[in-house]
């Protein structure tokens, strides 16, 4: 059973202290229950605490990507692309929570102080973060978040008249790992697809000409790159895929036990 943790504007997760607001998070409450019953499946349990908690590393390579309808509503712009602070960063901590209701750990890095961090050489400019942050502490998972360029009727799906924010996994092929990093988008992908059919794209290699091909998942065999819907999808539809995202994340974990990678 898939749990939403109360995030509407004013509510908090219980005996959780929030140090900044959830800005992608208005409007869920009234959808819990109706999610709860709509996406149960036999072999899904209710919540299990790991033996040990999953440690994340959730990060943002291309921080100012946003969603046009979240702009219009936040800042009143119409058909933005990027923004500098109402962008994708803005779901840490609807992210982070989810993962702790399966009782995983997750740290962000930070990315307000990373000079020129712009589309163009991103990866580079963020790898020594990332490296830094490696060199500190072990994770399971390296999480990239990003937004999709597409449009509303590729990025998004309804199940049980409910809609959801397509995602696809992105596989860097120009590095060793390259194969350990697409068998794990492979279980993730096909796990989210149990839950709500088709709402993966699926898992997308990429190598040659005019693309990065590592993506620094080289630093992981559990790196993933996820797009997380595209320019026109909703706030709730966000929210609602952050959720299936999480879950299956911990489900392929418990389910292979593959910790400290």
């Amino acid at each position: 059973m898939i749990k939403l943790p109360m995030l509407a504007t004013g509510t908090n997760m219980t005996e959780q202290e929030e140090t900044h607001p959830v800005a992608y998070a208005t409007n869920v409450t009234k959808e819990i229950t109706n999610i709860s019953k709509e996406i149960t499946n036999d072999t899904t349990k209710d919540l299990e605490i790991n033996e040990k908690p999953l440690q994340v590393l959730l990060y943002f390579t291309h921080s100012s990507e946003a969603y046009q309808p979240i702009v219009e509503k936040k800042v009143g712009l119409k058909a933005v692309n990027y923004h500098p602070t109402t962008n994708i960063t803005n779901v840490s901590a609807l992210v982070t929570q989810h993962f702790q209701l399966h009782g995983d750990s997750v740290d962000v890095l930070p990315t307000e102080n990373i000079k020129d961090m712009k589309i163009s050489g991103a990866y580079a400019t963020i790898r020594p973060y990332l490296q830094q942050q490696l060199a500190s502490k072990q994770y399971d998972l390296l999480l990239d978040l990003h937004r999709d360029s597409l449009k509303h009727e590729r990025t998004r799906i309804v199940f049980n008249d409910t809609s959801y924010a397509r995602v696809s996994f992105v596989v860097g092929a120009e590095h060793t790992n390259y194969k350990l990093n697409e068998a794990f988008a492979k279980a993730v992908s096909e796990d989210v697809n149990r839950m709500i059919p088709s709402i993966s794209r699926g898992v997308i290699p990429k190598s040659g000409d005019n693309v990065d091909g590592v993506y620094n998942q080289d630093l992981s065999s559990h790196a993933l790159l996820v797009e997380l819907g595209g320019i026109e999808n909703t706030e709730e539809e966000i929210n609602r895929t952050i959720a299936i995202l999480t879950k299956a994340i911990s489900n392929v974990f418990e389910n292979t036990k593959a910790t400290n990678y």
